[in-house]
């Protein structure tokens, strides 16, 4: 577990290293964050996707071009939030979530979504499917971090598998 650990934060600090140029970068690979909050149902989700993959990536979903630099979010709320619904599907104990765009912040060539979910269920199971960005990006990896009651479970989902189950004994 701690050398998974060591490979996912290597794997996360690659989004801070300089790449050339904005559209070209050796590696395809987000990060997504799932985490319910100890004192209530409340659900945070964060995305960390290269900025210029998601613009082309929404453009290809809805023929509409949006600019997110500067962290420039809330116009494109909608469009982002289509989006990702069409491509990032959360199932908890057998109950998919609906969640929403709460913000966004600028990271060098990146961008941070901040989605926000109420979740009233015990989390038996934690279904996640992200296949966001695997229609122009093929060798796309994302991996997925879901923190509940103080565990967590890590995994990596692919176009060749892009769905995965995590399991949480209550």
């Amino acid at each position: 577990m701690i050398s998974f650990l060591v490979i996912l934060s290597t794997l996360v600090n690659v989004f801070n290293f300089p790449f050339y140029g904005n559209d070209n970068h050796a590696m395809y690979i987000s990060v997504v964050e799932i985490e319910k909050a100890v004192s209530d149902n409340n659900g945070f989700i964060r995305v960390k996707v290269f900025t210029s993959d998601l613009e082309d990536a929404i453009f290809n979903f809805s023929q509409q071009r949006i600019d997110l630099s500067g962290g420039n979010c809330k116009p494109n709320a909608a469009l982002i939030n289509d989006y990702f619904e069409a491509h990032l599907g959360i199932k908890i104990s057998d109950e998919f979530i609906k969640y929403s765009l709460a913000s966004c912040e600028e990271n060098d060539l990146s961008i941070w979504l901040n989605f926000n979910f109420i979740s009233n269920a015990n989390w038996k199971t934690v279904e996640v499917k992200a296949d966001y960005l695997m229609e122009l990006f093929p060798t796309q990896s994302n991996i997925v971090n879901i923190k509940y009651e103080g565990v967590i479970r890590m995994f990596r989902l692919t176009k060749e598998s892009p769905k995965e189950i995590a399991l949480f004994s209550n």
